[in-house]
């Protein structure tokens, strides 16, 4: 099996500690090893130095290098334009195929914290051994929750289809996008429903053929790179058509529409760290619910994330629910129910005269 971590996102919601030129995934959200770092970490026991990839942004080569000394340039796979995870997947399996006939290949996230790697490693494993008699199947790691959550997407788990090493695996009736509180509550207590968690295991060769089916404006374009890979005209190849690929999402552009979905229900203590307030799900708050990072000091606050900067003292009296995000250049307040909208902010910098300067 070959192992992808996907880093090549910008991770606009955790702005403005999160920016272009060093993106979440490359920052030590948990504990002193990046994100990236630890993603890698966690796979170690179950993936040889030859099968980890990365797939990351031509920007940001140089912080996989940094981190990740023993990659080796050629492991790492070079987008050269930010077109969303369907065209990052497609260039992940259709440049492992051609180099590994018939790889099978686990396609997961930098930006997540697992408090359980054995039990996540076992899951991949698991998966691997299931397309062994599902081959045309693609599967996905669903996270049983703890909780209604509004800021992730559901699976709905269908008939239990097989079981792999004592482990059932279930069909998926439907994947829903984020609900709204009621909805989310309906769904955790249905027990019907997992969060999805964007993490899969699939034959390169399927997930192409998919692609030709599905998006054959990428699959058009994936057969030219795949012509050239291996070849001196690889890397021009790649920059010549990966632009001009569409933007999508690879939920919304195969998995959403594949007849052959297959899911495993994970308890593995995992968290999208994908905007401010999902810190407090995975770090340690105060006995007041506050995450202080910093100078803080906080007086009758409760519910406050805040991250400060080195010699710079943030002084909080009676306030509640907030997120406070202070960087040299910028400064971040919100309501903690509201995390998920920074990116709105993002958006507007990215579009105002001063584009490129806060983002």
């Amino acid at each position: 099996m070959k192992f992808v971590i996907r880093a090549g996102g910008v991770g606009t919601r955790l702005w403005p500690y999160s920016r272009q030129d060093r993106p979440k995934q490359f920052h030590p959200m948990v504990g002193d090893r990046s994100m990236l770092q630890v993603a890698s970490d966690r796979i170690r026991p179950i993936a040889g130095p030859e099968d980890l990839h990365v797939s990351t942004g031509s920007s940001h080569v140089s912080l996989v290098k940094t981190q990740l000394p023993e990659l080796g340039e050629e492991r790492i796979i070079v987008e050269p334009a930010l077109r969303n995870t369907g065209p990052a997947v497609a260039l992940e399996c259709i440049l492992l195929e051609t180099r590994y006939p018939g790889c099978t290949v686990a396609s997961l996230g930098s930006d997540h914290h697992i408090g359980k790697p054995e039990e996540f490693c076992r899951l991949l494993q698991v998966a691997e051994s299931a397309l062994e008699t599902h081959p045309e199947t693609l599967f996905t790691i669903g996270v049983k929750p703890d909780r209604p959550e509004t800021g992730f997407g559901y699976i709905k788990k269908g008939e239990v289809i097989s079981t792999v090493n004592g482990e059932p695996v279930y069909g998926v009736g439907a994947f829903e996008e984020k609900p709204e509180v009621r909805v989310a509550a309906g769904y955790v207590d249905s027990g019907n429903y997992l969060w999805n968690s964007n993490m899969f295991v699939w034959k390169a060769r399927t997930m192409l053929s998919l692609f030709e089916e599905l998006v054959p404006e990428i699959h058009d374009r994936l057969v030219r790179i795949g012509r050239a890979v291996g070849t001196s005209e690889e890397q021009s190849v790649i920059e010549r058509e990966y632009p001009q690929m569409p933007e999508v999402a690879i939920d919304n552009a195969v998995i959403e529409k594949a007849n052959q979905v297959a899911t495993l229900e994970a308890e593995i203590e995992w968290s999208d760290i994908g905007s401010w307030a999902a810190l407090s799900d995975v770090l340690e708050t105060d006995e007041n619910g506050n995450l202080f990072s910093g100078e803080v000091i906080g007086i009758d606050s409760r519910n406050v994330t805040a991250f400060g900067t080195k010699g710079k003292l943030i002084a909080l009296v009676d306030v509640e629910n907030l997120v406070i995000v202070d960087t040299p250049d910028a400064l971040l307040i919100c309501p903690r129910e509201s995390a998920q909208k920074v990116r709105e902010v993002v958006k507007i910098l990215g579009e105002s005269k001063d584009k490129g300067r806060y983002i």
